[in-house]
């Protein structure tokens, strides 16, 4: 176990830890498509999106058989 590593692409760790920063920023600088899409989209919605990304996070995390590595 963590002997071997890959690549922090195909780390679901990795990947929604990214999508849940990417997720709280965007809420937090008010994200939105167009001014009429921003005033449809709920924060309940953002609030599931970025759960489902810390999810993913640790799963990945609990999952995981190998060490993450940049040089592949």
């Amino acid at each position: 176990m963590f002997t071997q590593p890959k690549s922090p692409l195909t780390s679901l760790g990795v990947l929604g830890g990214s999508g849940a920063v990417l997720l709280g920023v965007a809420q937090l600088v008010g994200w939105s498509l167009t001014p009429n899409d921003a005033a449809e989209l709920s924060d309940g919605l953002k609030g599931l999106a970025t759960s489902v990304a810390g999810i993913v996070a640790v799963i990945g995390r609990i999952r995981a058989t190998k060490r993450i590595s940049l040089t592949g």
